[in-house]
């Protein structure tokens, strides 16, 4: 295990890749924190940000806050709203901000039974 972890501290010394530093995050816990910060200094996607979100509990609150000050797509809180309930009132208020398709609102409505009503008086009929 030992030998495993100086591999994995090699990777990070050299240039690792934004999927590397993702993999490292969820798998390597001993280097989760400092593999976070290189992440960070490489400008993460929301892709990065919503696989943190996703895989890595412990980072979820940080990776979210990140994504927040990134301008995270409809199609980002989409997901986040769906899978994960602990997010799921901000990520909703934050794409009633960016008023939101009757795409999106379908999706909310199929997808997240919490929140179907409320998506529902949000469809516009013109685009029925």
């Amino acid at each position: 295990m030992k030998k495993q972890l100086e591999l994995w501290q090699k990777l990070l010394e050299q240039q690792p890749t934004n999927d590397d530093l993702c993999y490292i995050i969820e798998c390597v816990e001993p280097l989760r924190e400092k593999a976070w910060q290189k992440l960070l200094e490489q400008q993460p996607t929301n892709d990065d940000l919503c696989y943190i979100i996703e895989c890595v509990e412990p980072l979820r609150e940080k990776a979210w806050q990140k994504l927040l000050k990134q301008k995270p797509t409809n199609e980002d809180l989409r997901y986040i709203i769906k899978w994960f309930a602990s997010l799921r009132k901000q990520a909703w208020q934050k794409l009633l901000e960016q008023q939101p398709t009757n795409a999106d609102l379908c999706y909310i409505i199929e997808w997240v039974p919490s929140l179907g009503k409320q998506a529902r008086k949000l469809l516009k009929p013109e685009n029925y």
